[in-house]
């Protein structure tokens, strides 16, 4: 056993040590002596995903989750928010303010997991996280492990997504999105947030098949969004797009942030699928990144995010696929309505 491997295992009482916080000066150096190691070696890296991109954060803190201890104040490497696959076709701009850092890490015995970093967007929680598997776990980039979010203590959850990233055979990278409802844009909101399984698509009892997680890993923080208020856009429209059918489309509104652009409307099921596109004053098209079409809960088309001061935007409402449940589902009207007259 080599002398750092029995460093790591000594039992230490935390509470006889005062947490201090490093100056911006100590953060740049460990930075620069990290990158610098980084870039001395070679790797072979496999990236089974696109997107990879790495960032080296001071963990500050200590965090008691579930009688798990969660330590830090060791540097690590964990993947940025924007390597997540819904930012490729975004224009490259530094995301930072909108941010919350974390770096704690909780461990059970399946592995390691650290809360990187998080991201508030309309409608939506993104979470960069950085697994590392004990060496008996199974586990590759096709298994997708998914958290349950508590906002404020309520579960105002409505979908989740995720993307896993192998770094190595033993280090991954995990992005999730939580769509959440009412999201208190502007306040400083509590997030409890557990992960308590390896793959959202194992039966919840068998993580892996056979073992039980007893112990998930839980985090609790608080994430400001004054800054994605300050520099977020709501346009009301309150308006009805008309069907032949007789039916219509309500248009609710369309919020503009720094990360992205959402359109929320009311669709009738008595109507093919239909989403919309933004088509801008100079004639580019912006199809949604992704969509909700339903007509149990609100309707949505995501975008990347649009300069409204730049020119002039239009939605164009198109069919996007049959839906075998309307009669007459009628066609679509050709009309371009202003979202920034």
């Amino acid at each position: 056993m080599s002398l750092y491997k029995e460093l790591n295992d000594i039992n230490m009482d935390l509470d006889a040590y005062e947490e201090l916080e490093l100056t911006s000066f100590q953060k740049k150096k460990w930075e620069s002596r990290i990158l610098k190691k980084i870039r001395s070696h070679k790797t072979n890296h496999k990236k089974k995903l696109a997107g990879l991109a790495v960032v080296v954060v001071l963990a500050t803190g200590i965090s008691l989750s579930s009688g798990i201890v969660s330590f830090a104040n060791v540097p690590f490497i964990g993947g940025l928010i924007e390597g997540y696959g819904g930012f490729e076709s975004q224009k490259k701009m530094d995301y930072t303010p909108y941010k919350t850092e974390i770096g704690t890490t909780a461990e059970n015995e399946y592995g390691k997991w650290t809360l990187n970093e998080v991201m508030i967007d309309s409608g939506r929680l993104l979470i960069s996280s950085t697994f590392e598997p004990a060496k008996e776990v199974d586990f590759n980039y096709q298994m997708h492990p998914m958290p349950k979010v508590l906002m404020n203590g309520q579960n105002l959850t409505s979908g989740t997504g995720g993307q896993s990233i192998e770094i190595n055979d033993s280090k991954y990278t995990i992005y999730n999105e939580v769509r959440m409802n009412e999201i208190p844009i502007g306040e400083t909101i509590q997030f409890h947030i557990t992960y308590d399984n390896i793959d959202w698509s194992a039966d919840k009892k068998e993580v892996p098949v056979g073992v039980a997680m007893d112990q998930p890993w839980v985090f609790d923080i608080n994430v400001p969004t004054e800054q994605l208020a300050a520099t977020s856009r709501t346009i009301q429209f309150n308006q009805e797009v008309p069907l032949e059918n007789g039916y219509f489309i309500r248009l609710d509104k369309l919020v503009v942030t720094p990360s992205s652009t959402i359109l929320y409307y009311d669709w009738p099921e008595q109507a093919n699928h239909i989403a919309f596109k933004i088509v801008s004053e100079s004639g580019v098209e912006i199809l949604p990144g992704s969509a909700t079409i339903s007509d149990e809960e609100q309707t949505y088309n995501r975008y990347s995010s649009i300069d409204l001061q730049a020119e002039k935007y239009y939605l164009v409402p198109y069919e996007t696929s049959t839906n075998t449940h309307a009669i007459d589902p009628g066609k679509v009207p050709e009309l371009s309505i202003p979202i920034n007259p």
